[in-house]
Formats: C-alpha cells, sequence, structure tokens
C-alpha cells in the first residue's frame, strides 16, 4: 500500500506551497489535484515526513517498472487516493453528526444559526470495473484505462481522471471495505466483462476462480440479479472461456486467442512423468493428439531482460528437449507475441498437418 497524501495533511506537516512543489521533483507524485503519493525515501531530511513510513516498512514505495506496468501501478495509486478522500470525507461528515448531537437544545429567543450540511443527500458513490478489480487485488492484464471508475446513482459524468457512471447498484452488489463503498468481487467481474475486452475479463475470472475467491454459480447468480442488460451474451462468453486451471494472466489471454483463431483441443496445465527428474514436467498447454505444446513466456519473463540465470536457461532446454525427443512439437509465445497473429497462425497450420 503506498502512502497518499493530500495537500491539507501536507500543510498540517508544516509544507508551504513552494516546499511542496520542490519535493514534487523529488520524492513526491501527483496524482491528481491536491492528491499525492510518497515515491522513496530520499537524501532530503526536511522530506522525512512525507516518507518515514516507507523507512519504517509501514507503506510501500512507488514502483516503477519502466513498461506498461507502469501506467496499471499509476491508476492503482489513484483509486487508492480516491479511497483515502472518500474515507476522509465520510470521517468528516461522522465528526460534524457528532457536534451537531453534543449542541445543547437553543434557549428561548437565541437565534439558530443554519444547521450545517451533513452531505446525507449526497448520493453514495462506489468503485467499480477495473478500479474495484484493483481494490479487490484482480490482475489487469495490461492498460485499459487511466480513470478511476465509480457508480454514482442518477450522475453520468466524465472526467480526465474520472469516469462516473449513473447505474444503481443494489445493496447486495456492495460491499464495505476500509470505510469506502465497492462492488462485489462477482459484481466486478461481471461489469469488467461487459465493458472491457474478453481478454482483460478472462484473466480476472482466471485468477478468482484459481485462487477460490468464488464460484462460476456465485458469478451467474449474481448475473441475473443485474439490472443491466447489455452486453449479456459477452459476459457468458466469458465465463465460458474461464478456467481456474490456469495460472498467470498471459495464459488466460493466449486461452482467448485460441477461441478467437478457431483453434481448439490445447488443454491447460498438463503434467508429464520425467524419469530422471524428481519433479514432473509441466506444461502450460499441451493439444494431445496433435502432440502439440504450446508454452507462454508472460510478462514476468519478458521484462526479466539478462536476470535469467544461465543454469534456468540450461535447465528450460534440457526440458523443452526430453518433449521434442517424446515426438512433441513445442511453440513458445512470447508476450509481445500474444498480441500478434503470427504465432497463432503458426499453430494452427500445425494442428491442419495432423487433421
Amino acid at each position: 500500500m503506498y502512502k497518499i497524501l493530500t495537500t491539507q495533511e501536507l500543510q498540517r506537516l508544516g509544507f508551504t506551497s513552494e516546499e511542496i512543489r520542490r519535493a514534487r521533483n523529488c520524492c513526491l507524485l501527483r496524482l491528481s489535484r491536491g492528491v499525492y503519493v510518497a515515491r522513496h525515501i530520499c537524501a532530503v531530511h526536511s522530506h522525512r515526513p512525507l516518507w518515514a513510513s516507507i523507512e519504517e516498512n509501514a507503506h510501500d514505495e512507488f514502483k516503477r517498472f519502466g513498461d506498461n506496468r507502469d501506467r496499471i501501478e499509476e491508476l492503482n495509486a489513484a483509486v487508492m487516493a480516491r479511497c483515502e478522500l472518500k474515507f476522509q470525507e465520510r470521517q468528516e461528515r461522522l465528526r460534524r453528526q457528532e457536534r451537531q448531537q453534543r449542541l445543547p437544545e437553543a434557549e428561548p429567543n437565541h437565534v439558530d444559526e443554519a444547521p450545517e450540511r451533513t452531505d446525507s443527500t449526497e448520493a453514495p458513490e462506489t468503485f467499480s470495473h477495473i478500479s474495484a478489480a484493483l481494490i479487490h487485488g484482480l490482475p489487469v492484464a495490461y492498460p485499459v484505462t487511466h480513470q478511476v471508475e465509480v457508480f454514482r446513482p442518477g450522475v453520468n459524468r466524465q472526467f480526465k481522471s474520472l469516469l462516473v457512471r449513473g447505474s444503481n447498484v443494489p445493496p447486495q452488489h456492495r460491499v464495505r471495505t476500509g470505510g469506502i463503498l465497492v462492488t462485489t468481487l462477482e459484481r466486478t467481474l461481471i461489469d469488467v466483462a461487459r465493458h472491457y475486452n474478453l481478454d482483460i475479463a478472462v484473466a480476472m475470472l482466471d485468477s478468482a476462480l484459481h485462487r477460490q475467491l468464488t464460484t462460476t454459480d456465485t458469478i451467474l447468480a449474481t448475473l441475473d440479479q443485474c439490472a443491466e442488460k447489455r452486453n449479456t451474451k459477452k459476459v457468458r462468453l466469458a465465463l465460458d472461456l474461464a478456467d481456474a486451471r490456469r495460472e498467470s494472466p498471459a495464459e488466460s489471454i493466449a486461452a482467448v486467442r485460441f477461441y478467437q483463431y478457431g483453434i481448439t483441443g490445447m488443454e491447460p496445465q498438463v503434467v508429464f512423468r520425467h524419469e530422471s527428474l524428481s519433479k514432473d514436467i509441466r506444461v502450460d498447454f499441451c493439444h494431445r493428439s496433435a502432440r502439440l505444446i504450446v508454452e507462454i513466456d508472460g510478462l514476468g519473463k519478458l521484462y526479466l531482460n539478462s536476470g535469467v540465470p544461465r543454469e534456468e536457461l540450461e535447465k528450460e532446454r534440457r526440458r523443452e528437449q526430453w518433449l521434442r525427443d517424446r515426438g512433441y512439437l513445442v511453440i513458445r509465445i512470447s508476450w509481445k507475441e500474444l498480441f500478434h497473429e503470427r504465432r497463432f497462425i503458426e499453430i494452427k497450420r500445425a494442428l491442419m498437418r495432423v487433421a
């Protein structure tokens, strides 16, 4: 969890506007108007109040990967920032209500002041879609939005960093987490499948099912309760393609590509018994009758650069050779190749040769 700071909090810590500006060139990142995140520990002693909790391991250093994951991290931080703001607003409303309850009854001839606004009529805001997925800890396979997404009944607005949808979410589809409202895990999965790409939705569904956070039947029951019927077939397709055996977003994207290119029979996480090793060989996908194996080099492997030890590469080479010696064709797909046709055309041709 990152340390989120508002302008008011920075001012309470003694930072002037000029000092905030200087800190932004150092260890403070502006997420949106009046909201910041502590990026890292710096050498400026006067900035210590900003990052002391990072040094004490109470908060995380803001992650930078140098690739597309940075956009997802920035959105995650923006979601956390809005959660913090909504939590502070809720706490302030509760404090105002407590103060009003403690006020003595007005004396005769006493002129009452105008009652303080409690915002009790304000429409409840519920985090939804990709923002809710991040709160629930679901994987976002690749960046698809930079906006924080919320439901607010009767309001449809779009700002630079905020998307407000006017749908009315039933109480059973909302849960309070850390003082803020968020759509339930099942409703979040449905909303993402309804409004985003199939591979984004299937990656989240696979993760939730693999971790046993929910079941297909529970998601379908929630879908039946939704007032919105648009793209319901798309949601059901995502559920049909989901498989709890898959272990990474890259594998989920590959499975969606198989569907899109008309490739069938690819079984995930197939295990082979290796006689000379103490552990079995497990492959990402196997087409048994075609003796075809597909291995996915996911996002983590792609960004390892030269950090893969030589012995690990040698183990991988021996593993593949063992499979080839038994008549299997092994096709490897990198993360980037998941978004191009070439490898999938190669797989189709391999299947056609044995059809």
